[in-house]
């Protein structure tokens, strides 16, 4: 099954009711506007009371390579994601540990990924709509990224407006390494839903 990243953590408590039912990632948005960013401080005390039970995830979008550095080292994260313009080479010096997001729109090509591949570690594929890569609530068209997804040539995480209704749908058309879930398992922006969590991963495991 694929595994689940819950993104747009902001509170100690999700953190750590995620972290007890095993979701493979957490994500922390440091991209200033967003209703879910959160600061370094609140997310390093959040990554020491983890303990290491779930990898950590640092989101930027369009940062310098010494900001995206010195928060990934503060924190204490796993792994960063970049939602920007960052271009492969400041991918590779980031050292490794990276997920590079790619905006799934209009004018989408598979092209400009295969640039990257040797250079992160996960792909990422969210939606593009308005100028927003990412947080637009809404899913993509699935079938544009299925001939990369099923060529496996770098692991794949799967963002953009999921939730427990649509995922079904997604699985019959992609296989993804992992599913990004955030504004769909929400209570309110930065509040997530554990229950609906617990769902999921029961949906996933009955696949």
């Amino acid at each position: 099954m694929p595994a689940v990243k819950v993104c747009g953590i902001t509170r100690m408590e999700d953190a750590l009711a995620l972290a007890s039912l095993e979701v493979w990632a957490l994500g922390f948005i440091f991209v200033p506007g967003s209703p879910r960013f959160v600061h370094p401080e609140t997310v390093r005390e959040i990554v020491e009371h983890l303990q290491r039970k779930v990898l950590t995830v640092g989101v930027f979008q369009n940062s310098s390579l010494q900001e995206v550095r010195s928060i990934r080292d503060f924190c204490r994260l796993d792994l960063v994601q970049l939602h920007g313009d960052e271009d492969p080479a400041f991918c590779e010096r980031l050292g490794g540990g990276v997920i590079k997001a790619f905006g799934v729109g209009e004018r989408f090509s598979l092209e400009e990924v295969q640039e990257y591949i040797s250079r992160v570690s996960y792909v990422l594929f969210d939606t593009l709509k308005g100028g927003k890569r990412g947080g637009t609530g809404e899913a993509f068209q699935w079938e544009v990224v299925a001939p990369f997804v099923s060529a496996a040539s770098c692991p794949t995480i799967v963002a953009g407006g999921l939730t427990l209704e649509n995922i079904p749908r997604l699985l019959r058309v992609l296989s993804p390494f992992a599913l990004d879930v955030n504004s769909g398992f929400e209570i309110a922006p930065g509040k997530k839903d554990i229950q609906k969590v617990r769902e999921l991963l029961l949906l996933l495991q009955g696949r």
